[in-house]
């Protein structure tokens, strides 16, 4: 495969273990694994670091980059500094953490559309994973508002303009919210959420990609089937705690190939409706989707 592959792993050799098998089989040309150090203080840390570390070891022929940290910068500090290195080398980029678990059609998809949309500065980002049922979509895939993070691949074009300061949404909030699908008491918990991760409280890199795109008025490319499953609701995870969540361990589908390359480069309205309908409802099961998808 010659699309680049970017790993973001940490302490859960179990997770990574089953990861990387995934993405042995699609023998990239280009590996480049992101890991944070260890807490400080903890030994037992440190052992789960550097024995998920072992189990990169490529025995085919790649080039492989290994951004290791010695000390632990959290999720956003390690995430943000480490893609954006991974995109000074390549223009392009299939990205999985530990516990994103793709299936071959994955790897096809993102390839294909990030060729489709190479030259779209509107699309940001190519999702794996969907949770809404296949009759909502009226091609192979749909233009969303939102960036799922399980799973996905983007350009450094994108990626170029991520703003960690989340300064452009905070200054134009009002004019995005009027362009956007989102019901006004939803996004009141977005934006709060959002305050919260600009003051520190909140460790993630995610949300401010999330306001990038929105920012930028920014689409996503969602596929018609569910192709990543995340396997890390456990209590190691740092946002995906409750392993009966209805978001765990979602089955993987096989793509229905071939790729409609004349999929409408402007938002999808009914998908996008749904989606957001799914991520920020408050109902059962689905309660807080976006703090779990985003941190």
């Amino acid at each position: 495969m010659n699309t680049p592959v970017i790993f973001i792993i940490y302490n859960r050799p179990d997770l990574t273990r089953q990861v990387f098998e995934v993405i042995r089989s699609q023998q990239p040309k280009h590996l480049y694994v992101i890991a944070d150090g260890p807490k400080l203080g903890s030994a037992q840390d440190a052992e789960n670091v550097e024995q998920t570390r072992r189990l990169i070891d490529p025995d085919w022929d790649c080039s492989l980059v290994c951004d290791y940290s010695d000390v632990n910068l959290g999720c956003q500090q390690r995430i943000f500094y480490g893609l954006s290195s991974a995109f000074e080398k390549h223009d392009r980029a299939i990205i999985l953490e530990d516990d994103c678990l793709a299936n071959a059609d994955f790897f096809r998809f993102c390839e294909e559309l990030l060729d489709v949309y190479a030259n779209s500065p509107e699309v940001r980002q190519i999702s794996g994973t969907n949770f809404l049922e296949p009759r909502f979509f009226k091609g192979s895939h749909a233009m969303t508002q939102y960036p799922t993070p399980w799973g996905w691949a983007t350009w450094r074009r994108a990626w170029q303009e991520m703003d960690l300061s989340m300064t452009s949404f905070f200054e134009n909030e009002e004019a995005i919210r009027k362009r956007s699908t989102i019901s006004k008491r939803a996004w009141q918990k977005l934006v709060k959420r959002l305050k919260k991760v600009s003051t520190g409280e909140v460790d993630s890199w995610a949300y401010p990609w999330l306001a990038t795109c929105l920012a930028k008025d920014g689409l996503v490319v969602t596929p018609k089937q569910n192709l990543v499953s995340n396997i890390g609701f456990d209590r190691r995870s740092t946002h995906t705690s409750d392993p009966q969540s209805f978001f765990a361990n979602r089955p993987r589908e096989a793509f229905d190939f071939p790729i409609d390359e004349y999929v409408p480069v402007r938002l999808d309205t009914r998908v996008n409706r749904e989606l957001f309908n799914l991520i920020f409802a408050s109902g059962y099961r689905k309660k807080s989707l976006f703090r779990k998808l985003f941190g």
